[in-house]
């Protein structure tokens, strides 16, 4: 009879915690086929272009507002401070990565643009275009030894029939620290 008691209140107790966390939270299921490509999505346009902001939340706190625009050979990310100058710039032409700071007007080396931030350590040229072009499984080959360092999640949006990255969060150090990638508007050009 106690054990009984038991089993009941295990069960009524996992119900409440399943129910109270599927009510909160809208799931939908992803049909990965129509994750875009970059090959494809190269074949189909000449270029991706748009704009977003960079939010870090824990010790560091800003919010930089970013544009990008990539083709197949080039691309770049101009990102401002909160009065909208442009802070930093990340020029990549085909795998050379270059880092500006925007202020002083120089360049500087990944270990310095790393400080505002942290992924670019991680990050090469072919991570940053599939980021700018939208492309889901951007990390999907990513190093076990970086995933034991950051997590990363992402949110999808479905745009003419491609599932493109809308959101991407890194969280560090047992989420103390957060940097949140929005792509608040993304445009392909043919």
């Amino acid at each position: 009879m106690r054990m009984n008691n038991i089993f009941n209140k295990v069960i009524v107790l996992s119900l409440i915690f399943f129910i109270s966390c599927s009510t909160s939270n809208k799931f939908i299921v992803v049909d990965y086929s129509k994750n875009a490509n970059l090959e494809l999505m190269e074949q189909e346009f000449s270029k991706s272009s748009g704009s977003g902001k960079l939010i870090a939340k824990g010790q560091t706190n800003f919010v930089s507002r970013f544009d990008f625009i990539s083709t197949r050979n080039s691309s770049s990310i101009v990102f401002r401070d909160f009065l909208g100058r442009k802070q930093f710039l990340i020029e990549i032409i085909n795998q050379d990565i270059r880092y500006v700071d925007m202020k002083k007007r120089q360049d500087i080396d990944i270990e310095n643009f790393s400080n505002f931030f942290p992924m670019a350590t991680k990050i090469d040229a072919k991570i940053y275009k599939k980021l700018m072009w939208g492309v889901p499984d951007t990390f999907k080959n990513m190093d076990v030894t970086m995933k034991k360092e950051f997590m990363i999640s992402t949110r999808l949006n479905t745009l003419d029939d491609r599932n493109l990255i809308d959101e991407l969060i890194f969280s560090f150090n047992n989420d103390k620290q957060e940097y949140k990638l929005i792509f608040s508007d993304r445009t392909f050009f043919k």
